[in-house]
């Protein structure tokens, strides 16, 4: 039987900069466009496996403002029904994100808002969702001390218990042990780990207790570590023009795959391609590969 997804995380409106050049200090740039979309690592993440045919349920909070409403009827309008979307008395999220244009390669700038407001007591009114088998997926966008209670939750509840380990944070080492799949990138895991090699770091976070890691590696693939076994994916060569949400779109296809019973291996190739896909078109969640897409 399909797995039910539980994502906790954040939720925000993302403002994208086209530019062929990025300005030096002192200095003015003319832009070649702009635009506007729903996005935050939570809501990509959900959306990701919503489109591969998960069903997903959402842990998240806006504000009570016009963003806030945009968020709750995009997710509605877009099939993520079954959500738990507080309203909080601080502004919406949002993100600045500048897309350098000649490289795909992005900045981002992120103003939490509403995503601060995200606690304890948020997570245990959806608490009813975390069931024994099923899949939690949850991200550092959030206050720390509610991702940390999240994952001791989901673990606790008998989930399968995915964590991506951005933006950075610092976490009690006792968390490690309730994850059963850290995925960061590559600088995620020197950050985390101090080392900058993908299997040497990887280790070194099996040893605080988490059970598999995985590392992914932008236009060199990805790579699973645990006390067994190293596997490596080669990536899907693509002109990529946006690398928005392609973290986010491989978190939700990974996922996506485990839900639907495959095994790690099928589930990691899934997830590059569908990230491979995400890249070549501009934006987070309206790049993001329909189930039609991949047929």
């Amino acid at each position: 039987m399909k797995k039910h997804i539980v994502v906790v995380g954040s939720i925000a409106i993302d403002n994208t900069i086209c530019t062929q050049n990025l300005p030096i200090a002192g200095t003015t740039t003319i832009a070649d466009s702009y635009f506007q979309n729903i996005g935050g690592k939570g809501a990509n993440q959900a959306c990701a496996a919503l489109f591969l045919g998960s069903e997903v349920s959402l842990i998240g909070a806006v504000g009570d403002d016009n963003f806030g409403q945009m968020v709750k009827d995009f997710l509605k309008e877009n099939g993520l029904k079954n959500t738990i979307i507080k309203t909080s008395t601080k502004p919406t999220g949002v993100a600045f994100v500048i897309l350098e244009e000649k490289t795909a390669e992005n900045r981002i700038l992120i103003i939490q808002g509403a995503n601060n407001d995200l606690q304890i007591e948020d997570v245990e009114a959806g608490a009813h969702l975390f069931k024994e088998g099923d899949i939690l997926l949850t991200q550092f966008e959030s206050p720390i001390h509610t991702v940390e209670h999240t994952i001791k939750r989901g673990k606790e509840s008998g989930m399968l218990v995915v964590v991506n380990p951005a933006p950075i944070k610092k976490v009690s080492e006792e968390v490690y042990k309730y994850i059963d799949y850290l995925v960061p990138n590559e600088h995620e895991l020197e950050l985390l780990s101090g080392e900058a090699d993908p299997v040497k770091g990887a280790r070194i976070l099996l040893n605080k207790g988490t059970k598999n890691v995985i590392v992914t590696l932008g236009s060199k693939g990805s790579v699973l570590v645990n006390e067994k076994e190293v596997i490596k994916i080669a990536p899907h060569k693509v002109n990529a023009i946006d690398t928005t949400a392609a973290g986010d779109s491989y978190l939700g296809a990974l996922v996506n795959q485990l839900a639907e019973g495959k095994d790690i291996k099928e589930a990691m190739e899934f997830a590059s391609l569908c990230s491979s896909i995400t890249v070549t078109k501009k934006g987070a969640i309206v790049a993001l590969p329909h189930k039609e897409d991949l047929k």
